[in-house]
């Protein structure tokens, strides 16, 4: 299991070291043997922390944004499962991990999914990104951080740090100065961590940290 406690100051404590006032996001890896997959493993996530009953709306809501990609797979519908049979072995692989350094007052989470098959070059690779209030519950929205007319800055700067990702392909940036530009991004103390998907501006997954503007 892999535990990162998320402090009231943003700051990263050790397992079994938690701060006060601090929520954790416990990680804990299952493969379980499942039909028309040679291999299948996903995260298991649960929050624990001071206030007991807004750890378990927490973990409700972490759980509820983690899963829909294993249970689609593991509980396929007709389409899927008759793709399933065509495309045996299939390798499925969701792996959730807890942003350091979140902002405070939040919990922050990247999950990336990997499926391959025999009938694919490579793999499909994908990722989410999600935060969360310790004090309400309620997903983080970037509007709550950038204003409106911050929104040009912000996105001069994540345009900046696009072009010296190793990965940029040198093609224009077509990234509007809107929120629905970043569907995948999560708080810092510092600024934001973003993530855009494989292909849209390099050769992988991009995952940038800015400063705010």
């Amino acid at each position: 299991a892999t535990v990162v406690a998320v402090a009231a100051t943003g700051v990263i404590t050790p397992a079994g070291a938690q701060a006060r006032g601090s929520f954790e996001i416990d990680v804990v890896t299952k493969a379980p043997e499942v039909r028309y997959f040679k291999s299948y493993s996903y995260s298991s996530l649960s929050v624990t922390g001071p206030d007991r009953t807004m750890a378990r709306k927490l973990t409700a809501k972490v759980r509820a944004f983690s899963l829909p990609w294993v249970d689609e797979y593991r509980d396929p519908d007709a389409n899927t499962a008759r793709y399933l049979k065509k495309a045996q072995p299939a390798n499925l692989s969701v792996v959730a991990t807890p942003t350091p350094g979140c902002h405070r007052h939040h919990v922050c989470l990247s999950q990336t999914m990997a499926f391959s098959t025999p009938l694919i070059a490579g793999s499909i690779t994908d990722v989410i990104a999600r935060a969360w209030s310790t004090k309400t519950a309620r997903a983080a929205k970037l509007e709550d951080f950038v204003s409106t007319s911050e929104l040009p800055a912000f996105t001069a700067k994540v345009k900046a740090a696009i072009r010296r990702d190793s990965c940029y392909y040198g093609f224009p940036i077509k990234l509007k100065p809107e929120y629905a530009s970043y569907p995948h991004w999560v708080p810092l103390d510092s600024g934001i961590a973003v993530w855009f998907p494989e292909y849209q501006f390099g050769c992988q997954i991009m995952s940038l940290r800015v400063s705010w503007p």
